[in-house]
């Protein structure tokens, strides 16, 4: 039996050619190394897929999966869940990042068996100035 990673990360993209570099680099610079990365592609028309193959050339942990058509953020989401091996999953925008530790931080905190499901807080990051968001 292969071992699956303990985090898979489904990142659905559709036309975030400005943010999916920063997307990727917080995914694979994370402190926790055991970890997938499943980019869901929904069809845009930008250059976000290609940036995303250049990636996908240098780390084996990007599995890249194409949509026949459009089908939105949820079904590009679902689309990704059919692929995850990981134990547990994080669902990640491609227009956001992670801090670095995030998916260290959140295996340690289900590993015992304790918790099934992990909250982070979010911030707003405008390029200057950073406020919570969505916390609680």
């Amino acid at each position: 039996m292969i071992n699956s990673p303990k985090i898979s990360i489904i990142i659905p993209v559709y036309n975030v050619e400005r943010y999916i570099s920063e997307c990727l680099e917080s995914c694979i610079k994370q402190t926790l190394k055991d970890i997938e990365f499943i980019i869901v592609d929904d069809c845009g028309s930008d250059k976000s897929m290609d940036i995303a193959q250049e990636y996908a050339k240098k780390d084996s942990r990007i599995k890249i999966i194409k949509n026949n058509q459009n089908k939105g953020l949820f079904l590009a989401r679902c689309e990704g869940l059919k692929s995850a091996t990981g134990k547990y999953i994080i669902s990640l925008d491609s227009d956001d990042f992670l801090d670095l530790k995030a998916c260290e931080i959140a295996y340690n905190a289900t590993k015992d068996g304790y918790y099934d499901i992990v909250k982070f807080n979010a911030y707003n990051y405008d390029g200057n100035t950073a406020g919570i968001w969505g916390g609680g």
